[in-house]
């Protein structure tokens, strides 16, 4: 029982540590060349500061109703606050991940063999 908890340990540092694999050719000028995979994410649909600052403005403009004199300062400035985190959340929900995988290939110096 006190074995497991070291080796399921061990297991995870390495596989979050374990390094990509490469593989070498020779490229169609006889040059040797180090290829590996990388993967690119692009978020679609992904609007960081516009979602949340007409979240704001749209919250402050609805808290300025509620209240008078400096109670209603805070109500607008708490319906800013919550407006820009009700945008963050919806473009946080809205945006999509789309991975895409390429090849990249360095050539390797015949010195280092």
């Amino acid at each position: 029982m006190k074995l497991r908890i070291p080796c399921c340990a061990a297991l995870a540092v390495a596989t979050f540590t374990a390094p990509a694999f490469a593989d070498v050719y020779t490229n169609a000028d006889g040059q040797r060349v180090e290829c590996h995979d990388e993967q690119i994410v692009t978020r679609q649909g992904d609007h960081p500061i516009a979602a949340p600052v007409l979240g704001a403005i749209a919250g402050g403009v609805i808290g300025h109703q509620f209240g008078g004199g400096h109670g209603q300062d805070i109500a607008t400035g708490a319906g800013a606050v919550g407006g820009a985190a009700l945008g963050k959340r919806y473009n946080d929900n809205n945006a999509r991940e789309q991975v895409t995988t390429r090849q990249v290939c360095t050539p390797l110096d015949d010195r280092q063999h």
